[in-house]
């Protein structure tokens, strides 16, 4: 009779241990399962990006405040975009504009359609020309959102082979700049904005 007792002390004692364990091991899975969950969604918030020499962005670390990866950025999308709308000769300029074009709202394609009805682009085409712009500076305001920017600059029009005789222009112009998806023509997720050409004459 003692001897049952005993197995059943033993019995009661084993399923105590059994359910213990499982206590712990479903806390333990139900901890991490929340910790993973927070890290994941401290990290997505706080993901930063670097550009490389193109100016195209990759994922580099964590930190708080996302405006301190936002403005370079900017810089080289204004510059990017810059570049391909205003580097033109008659062998690149259809390609480049349209790399252009989508780095920018219906803002900069009104003033590339004022520019192909004045027949610039024909212009250029015909008379074997080279325009260029060599920008000075961009002032970027990313207090307000949209980002606010003003680039100050040059912009000269040559023959080829002709360069010393090449006709030069201030230019200032405004934009604003909106967040939109990363892709691959658009690496830096930004889209230029009420593009306004405020200055464009004679030095």
């Amino acid at each position: 009779m003692k001897k049952l007792l005993q197995i059943d002390k033993l019995l009661k004692f084993s399923r105590t241990i059994t359910f213990l364990s499982l206590g712990v091991t479903l806390l333990s899975v139900i901890t991490c399962v929340l910790y993973v969950y927070y890290v994941n969604k401290n990290t997505k918030k706080q993901n930063i990006y670097v550009l490389n020499e193109k100016g195209q962005a990759f994922s580099a670390k964590i930190i708080d405040d996302e405006l301190m990866y936002r403005e370079p950025e900017i810089y080289s999308h204004l510059n990017t975009f810059h570049d391909y709308f205003f580097n033109l000769d008659q062998f690149n300029y259809k390609r480049n504009l349209e790399k252009a074009l989508g780095l920018i709202d219906d803002s900069g394609k009104n003033y590339y359609l004022t520019l192909l009805s004045d027949g610039w682009y024909n212009s250029l085409k015909l008379n074997n020309l080279v325009q260029e712009i060599d920008v000075d500076s961009i002032h970027i305001d990313t207090e307000v959102y949209p980002f606010l920017s003003t680039l100050y600059g040059k912009t000269s029009v040559y023959r080829h082979g002709n360069y010393k005789e090449k006709k030069e222009k201030t230019i200032t112009i405004h934009c604003e700049l909106y967040n939109v998806a990363r892709t691959m023509e658009n690496p830096h997720g930004l889209l230029i904005s009420n593009y306004n050409i405020i200055n464009h004459g004679k030095e």
